[in-house]
């Protein structure tokens, strides 16, 4: 694969008022993807782009859709290095003031798990290739806007068969963007483990993973959330963390988390 180049959410800033040609005033929003593979040793997705929908204030009622590429030659993207905060751009556009009320991830067909030494070809269901989430953001002149699509490969990826092994791949993703949002940041040991972290509120749950430091990072809207440490390995207890507050632009650290033997 070519060398891509990933972003950290802590390295993301507001920029300064942005003007076109015509001088009308803009926004500047950034497109990030983030999610890490479940239990698997790595899985590997080709991103076409993000398309938008979005209403422009001078024609209300009217949706336009626009489309942010993802530019690099190679489009297949290891999904095992978005974790602890590390996230993948997609693209970046100037975008007239308006409301953008949802998002498309565009696929490719070349999807592939590995596990071990053996590689397993993800199909798409029926061929599709666009997977939607809602969102609304209203945006303003001279504030720059981060879109994450968290494609949820926990959610995403189940075992179709065990002989042979084959698997069934149905995208899962999430639209957020970064207003009203807080962090949740902690650190899991023995960091040898590759334990899928949920954060939970209310039926609705998001999954995560630690890095090779054994951190992880959820980007979140405020509330109040349960989390719940799966250590996908036998011989270790499960761990729950309940009511972890989460508050606008700001980031709830938590004490080590360590996970015991049975």
């Amino acid at each position: 694969m070519n060398r891509l180049l990933y972003f950290s959410f802590f390295l993301i800033a507001i920029t300064g008022a942005c003007t076109g040609p015509d001088e009308s005033p803009k926004a500047l929003v950034n497109i990030f993807l983030i999610d890490a593979p479940a239990q698997w040793d790595s899985v590997l997705v080709e991103i076409q782009g993000v398309e938008l929908d979005f209403v422009p204030n001078a024609r209300e009622g009217s949706l336009e859709k626009i489309y942010f590429p993802y530019e690099l030659e190679d489009k297949q993207i290891d999904v095992s290095q978005l974790v602890g905060g590390t996230v993948l751009q997609i693209g970046r556009k100037e975008l007239n003031l308006g409301t953008i009320t949802g998002a498309t991830l565009r696929l490719g067909s070349k999807n592939t798990l590995y596990q071990g030494d053996k590689s397993y070809a993800l199909s798409l269901p029926n061929g599709q290739t666009d997977y939607s989430g809602q969102v609304s953001v209203d945006l303003q002149a001279g504030i720059s806007y981060d879109l994450i699509v968290d494609l949820d490969l926990e959610k995403s990826i189940s075992q179709k068969s065990s002989s042979p092994l084959s698997f069934n791949f149905q995208p899962t993703i999430r639209i957020t963007s970064d207003i009203g949002n807080g962090d949740i940041q902690g650190t899991i040991t023995p960091a040898t483990l590759d334990p899928a972290i949920y954060a939970i509120r209310g039926t609705d749950s998001i999954s995560t993973h630690i890095n090779s430091s054994g951190t992880f990072l959820f980007r979140l809207p405020s509330g109040t959330y349960n989390l719940y440490i799966d250590p996908k390995n036998t011989t270790y207890n499960s761990r729950s963390i309940s009511n972890v507050v989460v508050e606008e632009k700001k980031k709830t650290t938590l004490d080590q988390i360590t996970l015991t033997k049975k």
